[in-house]
């Protein structure tokens, strides 16, 4: 080799951010509004990492309401809650 040597470093995903990955991955695919929320952003022309992060937060969010709010999780744009 010439040069300086790089170390290879691997990055390693925590269980949860793997997990989180995956449900983003399945969501913005299976869900109407976040299929339309990505639609959205790829239009505006953004990178795909960003449009990942983007879910991955939409998703947390909805999370953290459903807790807080002790109701179920209804996936239309309209009404996200059901009482």
């Amino acid at each position: 080799m010439f040069g300086r040597m790089i170390p290879y470093v691997t990055l390693r995903l925590s269980t949860t951010a793997r997990s989180m990955h995956h449900a983003t991955l399945s969501a913005k695919r299976s869900n109407k509004a976040l299929a339309a929320f990505v639609a959205r952003m790829t239009a505006a022309g953004k990178p795909p990492k960003v449009i990942l992060v983007a879910v991955a937060r939409k998703l947390l969010v909805y999370a953290h309401a459903v807790i807080r709010t002790q109701k179920a999780f209804e996936s239309s744009p309209n009404a996200p809650f059901s009482t």
